[in-house]
């Protein structure tokens, strides 16, 4: 996974750098998850990595995949991608783009998963705490899991927050056993 990423570092600053440049950031972001989840599919996936199918296809199916948001940039970003054999780190790219967007624009979108449907005060108190936390706007994504007995996790870029129930329990159970 480190390899994929190191070799898509540069492919993902070169078109971030020129999709910010001309003021498209959010239709080459698109376009880009578009591709990253196309080539997820195992079958897409498995042709790319084959020699007897044309590169060519693949990306004209890529550009058709994205329609409108695939302009010329993005048609020629995916073409260098074929030429060079990388298309294979689309969702290694896709994801960078997506941190240097974030990074650009001050934006982080967390991911809450709570025991129970949080309601609208609780997702404005995350939001402004991980905001004051942060120094950045929020985007807050929710989901549940009833496993969790009670509390929340919170997942914003690197950070990481358990205030889950089931996280409090097991460490009372690590200090109780020592």
């Amino acid at each position: 996974m480190a390899e994929k990423t190191t070799i898509a570092r540069p492919y993902a600053q070169a078109i971030f750098e020129s999709a910010k440049e001309k003021g498209q950031m959010a239709k080459v972001a698109d376009a880009l998850k578009i591709a990253a989840v196309a080539i997820s599919d195992p079958k897409l996936a498995f042709i790319i990595g084959d020699p007897n199918v044309d590169d060519d296809k693949i990306i004209a199916l890529l550009i058709e995949m994205c329609g409108d948001r695939a302009g010329d940039e993005v048609k020629n970003f995916f073409k260098l991608l074929g030429e060079f054999n990388r298309l294979n780190v689309l969702s290694e790219i896709a994801d960078l783009f997506e941190s240097y967007r974030a990074e650009e624009e001050s934006t982080v979108e967390a991911e809450v998963v709570s025991a129970v449907k949080l309601n609208e005060a609780q997702k404005t108190e995350i939001i402004n705490g991980l905001k004051k936390r942060l120094d950045r706007e929020v985007t807050l994504q929710c989901s549940i899991d009833k496993s969790l007995l009670g509390g929340a996790i919170i997942r914003a870029g690197d950070l990481v927050i358990d205030g889950s129930i089931t996280s409090q329990l097991n460490k009372l159970g690590q200090t109780l056993s020592r």
